[in-house]
């Protein structure tokens, strides 16, 4: 591993997500398909008539949506976006986990990212719930500390995944992190989203674009579109975004703590995953603060020690020690009893 600057950081995203993209796809499409159709399944069961595109603003006179129960439209519209959070964080995590593996060079599976981000979707919850409460005072008062903020603890979630940190302890670290980076951080972040928005806005507005003139805005077919799109750009835009943030966190490891694949190496092969990474010698004390573990994992390995994913660590036995040299043997080749020369037999005159 070696710093990574903004072009490099996204070439890296880009190139890793269409490596490892059967893996994400796949991973996104188990999360993100049963949610889209869940969502279409409350909005025919909330609304009379439904205008692709509305939301809780679709009360106005301007939109076509109509509903008989105000409350239940409303109540099936907050499903619908704490559905859409949930499924956002499951497959954030879910590719995280993927990513980190491809960048670290290490093969993965769709099922063991998905088992990684169910068994950490609560504390993944419960840190982005903590995550918007610190964060909304800081908007209310003036939007510059919470900008500031947001690119402060963006590292906040891969800390709690590989680092095995939660809660108050991953901002922090995160805060660390990203202290005395927090403009290269930004111009990442701000690349990145701008990039998503971009894919975003072609994928969704494109297809109801071309079928406008086909179908109705207020048809189940139009409704089935929306949907759709929806699911490619979540296939799009979630696994690089936490391509990206997923670098940022190892490029600001590397930079600050020296980070890097022979140290991880040594760490996968059965040294505990515990203990502090080493600190660059230009490194400020503040920077030097202990890394945890690498990848915080499941339980069930006999040694309670497991590599930087998860994976129990077998027990690894001290190495053999090397054989004994055999001795020096003397001058003149190896000792052996002396041998009695054989008798001469005297030469027969008749030869």
């Amino acid at each position: 591993m070696r710093p990574l600057n903004l072009g490099e950081t996204l070439d890296a995203s880009i190139k890793i997500v269409r490596a490892r993209w059967r893996v994400l796809a796949m991973v996104m499409v188990v999360v993100s398909l049963p949610i889209q159709l869940l969502d279409m399944l409350i909005i025919q069961s909330t609304t009379d008539v439904y205008e692709v595109g509305s939301s809780f603003a679709s009360s106005d006179a301007t939109s076509a949506t109509r509903y008989s129960d105000e409350g239940a439209y409303l109540a099936g519209q907050a499903v619908i976006q704490l559905l859409g959070i949930l499924g956002y964080l499951i497959g954030t995590v879910a590719c995280y986990r993927a990513i980190a593996d491809s960048y670290l060079g290490r093969d993965t599976t769709a099922e063991e990212s998905l088992r990684f981000a169910a068994r950490h979707a609560g504390r993944t919850l419960w840190l982005t719930i903590l995550l918007v409460t610190l964060l909304i005072p800081a908007f209310l008062a003036l939007a510059v500390p919470g900008i500031w903020l947001v690119v402060a603890w963006s590292a906040a979630i891969p800390v709690l995944l590989v680092e095995g940190r939660g809660g108050m302890a991953a901002l922090k670290r995160s805060f660390g992190l990203v202290k005395d980076r927090w403009w290269a951080t930004c111009g990442r972040l701000v690349v990145a989203y701008i990039l998503v928005s971009v894919v975003t806005g072609v994928v969704t507005v494109l297809p109801l674009a071309l079928t406008s003139g086909v179908i109705d805005d207020t048809s189940f077919g139009a409704l089935l579109v929306e949907h759709a799109a929806n699911l490619v750009v979540s296939l799009v835009t979630t696994p690089f975004i936490a391509a990206v943030t997923t670098l940022i966190y190892f490029d600001l490891r590397v930079r600050k703590e020296g980070f890097d694949l022979a140290l991880l190496a040594e760490r996968m092969g059965g040294a505990p995953a515990e203990g502090p990474v080493p600190a660059r010698g230009d490194a400020s004390a503040g920077d030097r603060a202990p890394a945890g573990p690498l990848w915080s994992g499941g339980a069930g390995s006999s040694s309670g020690r497991h590599d930087a994913f998860g994976n129990p660590i077998a027990s690894v036995p001290p190495p053999a020690s090397p054989p004994r040299p055999a001795a020096a043997a003397p001058p003149g080749g190896p000792w052996a009893p002396p041998v009695a020369p054989e008798p001469q037999r005297p030469p027969d005159p008749d030869e």
